[in-house]
This record gives structure tokens, sequence and C-alpha cells, in this order.
């Protein structure tokens, strides 16, 4: 046994020379083989003898052991047929002394033992239900100290005990107002980034599921963030088709002026009413019908228009309007959910600065080449067929490159739950067994981007209705609630006025220059576009790319607010000003012919005092909505899944109520006739005088009462309790942390 000891000790241990013999010549053999000993420090000997190796040698885990480590205890063996003891002297060699055998050793003492080489074992695999998630980019030990992972780890037995995921539906379920996230009793890991990006906390935390749209790959989020962007590109579009060619269109069908600015008034509101109805039945089946229903509504009403030129009526016209009215309201209302769901917040600043650029741009540059589009012999119809064409980009990008982006990830992200049956969308989700429990995923196969199997699995989760959850009135009254809340009315109420009367200006620029004694043509008058289109560039790109800086200058100084919102009230009050009164003391009457003559009216001043106004309502809307309601929700959500609800809630109540007074203004003020020229002056005076007192008392009355607005957006979305406000420990209605999924 000894002989066997001393064999596998010298394996152990990478040793050479000496015999499998029972001399002396092996143990000198043994001895000679061990590296020369370190130079002995200047210490006593009794204290050398003594001397421990230090825990950090003791402890390391490295396959290659350091050239200084001590060395292990020298094993008993026989040597000269009797046992051997091992001892060290002070200069730091080991000695071995034989000793005489003895007779018959006594049967109550055990043989000795062999001390186990100074390495610890390695670690035992834990079991898949069990394992801790492994984090995107890094893996440090959790977030300490905050109410969310402040918690006991569940062990696996009561992991796997977790009640499964039910539902009555054949479809994934998601609620937003589920608290099975907060209510498992675990301690989860916490996920980072990648590359540049893996010392920054994920926000909000993906779960294990590849469905997951925050788990998609870059190139999937891509195609569907471009896919979206195009669809709003195009809704832009046709919103501002007929700036140019009212005085046309009236003409063509003789209709009033009224009737023909309609065309744009009438899709206005009925595109404000559908994005509402998308947005609150988005909850409860998701985006992607509403989106495959809107490119449908879209697509015919967009393809009607280009034959409604010369063979069609008005009532064709309008009809065909309607259609697209109806189809803009999905794009105005879900785009901005859609990017909270694919992108993480390091992520996506720059797609929100990328979505108001596209808006703002595909509004105010299309008239500047429809104008010159509309001059053909096809006339405004050619626009449309223009438009028509995107339609072979289009439809297969929405149909093969938008997914389903609502997900419900309260069961998926902690390690326990992982262990319970996890809903989701796609595969994972249509799975079901007869008593209608969601099955646990299956291991994903090695991912190959162009492979058979990879485009069939992609295809497989494109159905157009993919998600569904039960219809609760808590769960339709969301969006409504979001509406009511002050600081949804009280933004509507200070940037209402400027951009209706951008809008109501720019339906009225065809009927003021197109007649005698101007006679402009549709491509001149698409010039004064250059300005809106210009101007309302620089705050939309300043406050949206920089909104970070932006934000907390917005938060740490208190009459910032003041400052943005007077400076849009300014711009907005010197844009309708002088548009109204330059253009109504220009356009003067001659009483000899009963004509007016517009010999001094400046054009190029013109474009640029209307830029000025389109820069003023550009200001008071990014520069107060993003941020304002960034700092409310923050204020009342109780976590961060209803802090992005409602920031998407509460942006659209803005949208809806600006629609809807767009619409009225583009109808009902058509006063800029050179005929009732005053009526022009009179309008401009009262829209520039109630910009003025009505945005100045409301920025004054936010500043003073701006906690109260605070706390009143909490009672109204249902996160604050007014009544108790003052009360110690009561207000937010918040359980677990305000990072926990919602």
């Amino acid at each position: 046994m000894g002989q066997d000891l001393g064999i596998d000790l010298r394996k152990e241990l990478g040793l050479r020379g000496g015999s499998n013999g029972n001399d002396g010549s092996s143990t000198a053999g043994l001895i000679e083989s061990f590296p020369p000993p370190p130079p002995p420090a200047k210490e006593p000997h009794h204290m050398m003898a003594k001397k421990k190796p230090s825990q950090s040698s003791l402890n390391s885990t490295s396959p290659t052991e350091p050239p200084n480590r001590p060395l292990p205890p020298r094993p008993v063996s026989k040597l000269g047929g009797g046992l051997s003891r091992s001892t060290t002297n002070a200069s730091g060699f080991t000695a071995i002394t034989p000793l005489p055998p003895p007779s018959l050793p006594p049967p109550s003492v055990p043989p000795p033992s062999v001390p186990a080489p100074n390495r610890p074992p390695p670690p035992k695999p834990l079991p898949l239900s069990v394992r801790p998630q492994v984090p995107l980019g890094m893996n440090p030990p959790t977030r300490p100290g905050t109410s969310t992972t402040a918690k006991t780890t569940t062990s696996a037995a009561t992991a796997m005990e977790l009640p499964p995921v039910s539902t009555t539906d054949s479809k994934p379920r998601m609620s937003w107002t589920s608290t099975a996230a907060s209510s498992l009793n675990v301690r989860r890991r916490i996920k980072y980034g990648q590359g540049k990006y893996s010392s920054v906390e994920l926000v909000p935390q993906p779960s294990d599921d590849p469905d997951d749209p925050l788990n998609w790959p870059t190139w999937r989020k891509e195609v569907n963030f471009w896919s979206l962007m195009l669809m709003v590109a195009m809704t832009g579009v046709t919103k501002t088709i007929f700036v140019t060619v009212n005085a046309q269109v009236s003409q063509l069908y003789g209709v009033s002026y009224t009737a023909a600015a309609a065309l744009t008034g009438v899709p206005l509101i009925l595109s404000a009413i559908t994005g509402l109805g998308c947005l609150i039945a988005a909850r409860m089946v998701g985006k992607r019908p509403f989106y495959l229903g809107s490119l449908i509504s879209f697509f015919i009403g967009t393809v009607w228009s280009t034959n409604v030129g010369f063979e069609g009526a008005y009532g064709q016209c309008m009809a065909a309007r309607v259609f697209q009215g109806l189809g803009w309201g999905a794009w105005d209302a879900l785009v901005l959910g859609s990017i909270q769901d694919t992108f993480f917040e390091h992520e996506r600043n720059i797609k929100i600065t990328i979505h108001a650029i596209t808006t703002t741009a595909t509004l105010w540059f299309p008239p500047i080449l429809g104008g010159v589009a509309s001059q053909s012999s096809a006339g405004f119809t050619l626009q449309f067929t223009i438009l028509s064409s995107f339609f072979a980009l289009a439809i297969p990008a929405i149909a093969l490159g938008c997914p389903e982006t609502v997900f419900d990830r309260a069961y998926t992200l902690s390690a326990a739950a992982s262990a319970a049956p996890t809903p989701g969308t796609g595969l994972s989700g249509l799975g079901l067994t007869g008593t209608g429990r969601y099955k646990t995923s299956l291991p994903l196969a090695p991912y190959r981007l162009l492979s058979w199997e990879t485009a069939c699995t992609y295809l497989a989760k494109l159905h157009p209705y993919t998600y569904s959850t039960p219809i609760s009135p808590s769960l339709l009254l969301q969006a409504p609630r979001a509406m009511l809340a002050p600081t949804t009315l009280l933004l509507f109420l200070v940037s209402f006025l400027p951009i209706s009367a951008l809008w109501s200006f720019s339906s009225s620029l065809s009927l003021i220059f197109h007649p005698l004694p101007l006679s402009l043509p549709p491509s001149s008058i698409g010039l004064f576009f250059f300005g809106p289109f210009l101007l309302s560039l620089i705050p939309v790109i300043t406050f949206n790319y920089f909104y970070r800086k932006y934000s907390t200058i917005f938060t740490s100084t208190p009459k910032i607010h003041l400052f943005v919102t007077a400076l849009g009230l300014v711009l907005s009050f010197i844009g309708i000003l002088t548009f109204s009164l330059h253009i109504s003391s220009s356009l003067t009457p001659d009483p000899d012919s009963l004509m007016a003559t517009g010999a001094k009216v400046n054009l190029p001043a013109v474009g640029f005092v209307f830029g000025l106004l389109a820069m003023g309502a550009a200001t008071l809307e990014h520069g107060l909505q993003r941020v304002t309601i960034g700092e409310s929700t923050a204020f009342t959500s109780r976590n961060l899944g209803v802090k992005m609800r409602n920031e998407v809630d509460m942006g659209f109540g803005v949208e809806f109520y600006r629609k809807v007074m767009m619409g009225v203004f583009v109808m009902g003020t058509q006063t800029g006739n050179w005929v009732v020229f005053e009526g022009l002056r009179g309008l401009g005076l009262g829209l520039g005088v109630a910009v003025v007192v009505l945005g100045g008392g409301l920025a004054t009355g936010w500043w003073l009462w701006g906690g109260m607005i605070k706390g009143g957006d909490g009672w109204a979305v249902g996160g604050v309790d007014l009544g108790e406000m003052g009360n110690e420990g009561a207000g937010i209605k918040r359980s677990g942390s305000f990072f926990d999924t919602d």
C-alpha cells in the first residue's frame, strides 16, 4: 500500500527519478527531484518551523500550482522494511527517519491515513432548475440593498412547486397589472449589456425567453424599427398632401374652399379616434393586428385616391381620405410603444429621436415636392401615384418584419419562475396542453441566420394574431384615465393654439396666394414650407437627441420649464402676428377696380415668419411634452412597467386633443381670402393674444402648483391616493422595487 501511495504521489506532483523498490536509493531519488528550496527568511528558526502557508495560496483553484507554493506533507511509506516519519529541519529540507518495525499493531489503532492534496475538489454543477441565469455581458453579484434583490432565494423544490400559469384563451397572456414577478420570493441575477455597454444594467430587465423582443438579435430589431419608420413617413406625407392644391381641388370639384380643406381636417379627427381605439385594444390583442389592419386601410385609401382626379367626384375623394385617416391611427399611437418593447433604455433615445425627426420632416418637406408634381397633366393625383409605389416595399416590410412586440415577462424574470411554465409569444406560447396550461420552451438548436429551419421558425411566429389577455374594466380604462391626467391637459392647453394656427395657415396658403393678383402655382406655394421644414427640426433634434442632459437640467432647475415655455410662446406669437398682419396689410384693395394688389407682399419674409411659427410650435411640443411626462410618471408610477405604459398613454392623450383641434381649425378658420383680408388680421390678433395670455397663465400655475399637478396625475392613473398624501407612508401605491415588472 505504501509503495502504491508513493507512486501516486509522484504522479500527482510530477516528480521523476528513483525506483519502485523499497531501498533507500528510491528515497534519495525522490528527495533530489524536488526543486531547490527558496532562500531562508531572516526569522528565528523556531518561527520558520511553525510558519504556515498563506490562505490565498491554499485557496487557489488554478490548475497549475505557483512555483512558490508550499509542498504538501509527505505521505507515510515503507522504507527499509519498516515505517518512516518525515520531518522538516530549519533549512527547509525534508528528512526521513526510519522507525523500527513494530511486532504487531494493536487492532484498535487504525492504519495511518494519507492526507489529501492541498487542492479543493471541483464544485458539483447545480441542477438546471436552480442554476442561476447568466447575464448578457458580465456576471456580478446581485444588486444589494434594493427591495427587489434583497430577498431570500427559493429552494429548487419551492421553485418547482410554483403554480403554473393558466388561461382559458388559446393565446399567450399578458396583464399590465400582474404582480407575479414581485410576489415570487426569489433572488435573481442582474443582466448587463454587451460590448461598450458591458457595465450598463439593462432597463428593463429581459427574460430568458428568446421570443422576448428585448432578446431579439440586432438585425431583427432594426428591421422592425425601420419598417415602422417607413409607414410613419408614408402617413406623414399624406397628411399635408393637399395643402398646396386646395384651390385647384375646390375648382375641380366645384365645392367651397372649406370643403376642400375638409379633405385634410376630417382624416385628422378620424386618426385621433382610431388611434385611441388602437391604444386601448392593443392591451388585449397586441399591436400586430392593428398594424396589419391599418396597412390595409391606408393602402385602399391611397390607391383609391389615384383615380379621383378627373373621373371621380368629391364624395369619392372624401371616402378615400376617410380610409387614409383610419389607417393613420395605429402609426400615430402604437409606434412609441413598439420602440419601448424592443429596445433598452440606453438604446431608446436615438430611436425616439429618429422617430421625431421622421414625423416632422415628412409633414413639411413633401409639400415642396408635391407642389411640383401637382403641376403635371395628372394633377394632384400624381402625388398619390408616386406614394403608391412605396407599398411594394411597405407591405412585405410590415408583414414580415414587424412581429408582435407585446410580451409578458412578469413570470420569466426570476430564476425560480423559470422552472415554472413560462408564457410568451410565438412558438413558445402556441404549444398548449389539453388543460390550457403553457408548456415550457424546448431547448434551442444551434442558430444559423440563413437556413431553411431558421426561415420556417421565423415565419411560424408571424401569425396575424398571436397574443391575447382577458378583458377587464381596469385594462380598458388605462388610456382614457391617462388622458384625464392634469399634466396631459396642461400640455395640450399650452401648445394647441400655436400648432392649430400652424395647420390653419398651412391650409390657407393656397387660398391666399393662388388667386389674383399673385396667382402663384402649387410649386411656388410649396416653397413656403422650406421655413417650417428647416426651423422646426432645430428644436426637434435639440430636445430629443440631448434628452438625457436636458432632462437633468429640467429636473435640477425649477424655472427651466418657464424659459422653454416662454421661448415657444414668443416664437409662436411673432410668427402668428407677423404672418397675418403682413399679408393683410400687403393685399390692399383698389377702389377703382374693386381688386386687390399684392405688389407689397414679401414672399421670402412670409416663408421665414411661417417657419418661426413652426419652430415655436415644435419647441412647445418637444421641449415640454417628453420631459414633463417622464418626470410625472417617474414620480407617480409604482414600477418601471407602469411608468413606460403611462408615458405612452399620456403622450398620445396630448396628441389626441391636438389632432381634434387641428382638424377643427383647418376646416373652420379659412378666412384668408384677399376679399375679406380684415378677417385674417383679426384672426392673427386674436390667436396671438390668446397664445400669450393662455400659455403664460398656465406656465405660471404650473410653476406654483407643480407638486399638486403631479399628485393629480397619480390619482388619475390610479397610482397615488390623494386622500392620504399628507400621511406618512401613504401616497404612491408601490410594492417592491421601482424596477419590478408591472
